[in-house]
């Protein structure tokens, strides 16, 4: 994706009959790291009950060897979660706010104790904050889910209860590992399965674990998988038992920009790569628009996550790809010490381009979606201004008219770049002399299933709430109102301006 859009974030829990719990935790979390790059943390429960929790900011492969083997040797015990973070809710204006809201996030009420880790985004946080005892910190999402859960596991001991309860609560897509003092590891997906996580174990090495995608089990020797149903709780022992059960599951909308976008291409839904996805993503554009594929030149991807689209639209019709937009691996930026104004000048500089291969070419310029616009438009102008003939954008995804309140950070009308505009209008403010998005038929037809959360296309969300934002969203967006940050924010707060 060439937008500045940020991922989400990544959960993992572990059971290691060999106590080496630290090492489970960091392979997996950073088999993770491309989905959030802010903040990371592990905590681990201890033979007596105690959790300790240890974060820091920035990627966890900036962790020191020193630091390291320190955790190694305070955090003794079987059982361990992780994370992975980027902000989708919550105010990050300084080194201080991230680090307080890294995540696992641990709490005590009434004597009891829970610790969590939390992949999504509740739509009602500003309403279920409201009804939160006296004193309970409200920062931010994980929190907030953190302080509900405990104040139900202060009324009932039992897991499967409390999560029941507070499926009656939230709206959102929520997908939580969490540890009890009572010595079990817990996992939790919300009832329509909106976000990823998947379960593995192996008796060979003596693990079972929970994590949002795939490959941060088989990084530990999990090679066989399976992802939780919508409303699935799975529950591990100290001792290595496993119980499972649904606790409330609907009809199932797991989130299509996985497909696209967020995960990895070793990843495995349904039993499918997602490379493979991909890959037949680029096939049906191919397909679907025959004429202007035939005519172009040149393939080109916009790195990295259209490269298997663009190899996918190379075989269905035969034309060369060419890596002409490389980007620089190693640029690094966190929003703590980068001025607001200098942030979109870095991320027009995060591409190279071999401007010479583009020379008199009509080019296919391949992305997995179009969410801003702001770098693709970008890359559009720089190959016509290399002395490109003609290029033609190519989204996998379609067209992104509404916002996503489900944990990707896209959550106004007035900065997608589809809202309220057609093709024709997109593709003279990106410089294009056509845009092509992919149809959502053949979007369902090419990932293999259509039990999945389509909201940020069609405008219909699986949860009510969150159907109440968008329709109050787009009233205001449509009267030239603009909402001061997320609209699951500030809604009900007058916190618009004209």
């Amino acid at each position: 994706m060439s937008d500045a859009i940020r991922e989400h974030c990544g959960v993992v829990g572990m059971m290691c009959r060999d106590e080496k719990i630290v090492s489970c935790l960091y392979w997996s979390l950073l088999t993770l790291n491309h989905r959030g790059h802010e903040s990371y943390g592990v905590a681990v429960l201890s033979p007596d009950g105690h959790v300790s929790v240890e974060k820091g900011l920035g990627l966890i492969s900036d962790l020191s060897l020193e630091e390291f083997h320190a955790w190694e040797k305070e955090l003794r015990g079987r059982l361990g979660i992780g994370h992975v973070r980027y902000a989708t809710s919550g105010q990050l204006s300084s080194k201080a706010d991230l680090f307080a809201d890294a995540q696992p996030v641990a709490d005590e009420h009434l004597g009891k104790n829970l610790c969590i880790a939390f992949n999504g985004n509740v739509t009602n946080l500003l309403q279920v904050s409201e009804e939160l005892a006296s004193g309970a910190s409200k920062r931010s999402d994980a929190h907030v889910l953190l302080r509900v859960l405990l104040e139900e596991y202060v009324k009932n001991d039992d897991v499967t209860d409390v999560l029941r309860l507070i499926c009656e609560k939230l709206d959102g897509a929520y997908a939580i590992v969490g540890l009890t003092e009572s010595g079990e590891l817990f996992a939790f997906k919300d009832p329509h399965g909106i976000r990823p996580l998947s379960y593995g174990f192996s008796d060979n090495v003596g693990i079972i674990g929970v994590a949002s995608e795939s490959p941060a089990l088989a990084v530990n020797g999990i090679e066989l998988s399976e992802e939780l149903k919508p409303g699935e709780l799975v529950l591990i022992g100290n001792d290595g038992s496993i119980e499972r059960r649904i606790i409330k599951g609907m009809c199932e909308y797991f989130c299509a920009f996985e497909y696209a976008y967020f995960a990895r291409p070793d990843s495995k839904f349904q039993g499918r790569y997602v490379y493979e996805a991909r890959r037949e993503l680029g096939r049906k554009l191919a397909q679907r628009y025959s004429e202007i594929a035939r005519n172009v030149d040149v393939v080109v991807p916009v790195p990295q996550t259209a490269e298997d689209a663009a190899y996918g639209f190379h075989l269905e019709t035969g034309k060369s790809v060419e890596p002409v937009i490389v980007r620089h691996r190693y640029l690094k930026h966190r929003a703590f010490i980068i001025p607001a104004e200098q942030r979109k000048l870095i991320l027009l500089h995060k591409y190279n381009l071999l401007l010479d291969r583009v020379r008199g070419k009509k080019v296919a310029l391949i992305d997995d979606s179009i969410v801003r616009g702001d770098t693709l438009g970008h890359i559009v102008r720089m190959l016509k201004g290399a002395g490109a003939r003609e290029v033609h954008v190519f989204s996998t995804f379609p067209k992104i008219s509404s916002p996503c309140f489900y944990g990707i950070d896209m959550a106004t009308f007035q900065e997608l770049i589809g809202f309220n505009r057609d093709e024709e209008e997109i593709a003279r403010l990106l410089s294009a002399d056509s845009v092509n998005y992919q149809l959502i038929n053949d979007f369902c037809d090419a990932v293999g299933t259509n039990n999945l959360c389509l909201a940020c296309i069609t405008g219909s969300y699986p949860t009510p709430y969150a159907q109440k934002l968008a329709e109050e969203g787009r009233r205001l967006a449509l009267e030239g109102k603009r909402a001061e940050g997320r609209l699951f924010e500030v809604m009900g707060g007058g916190r618009c301006r004209a």
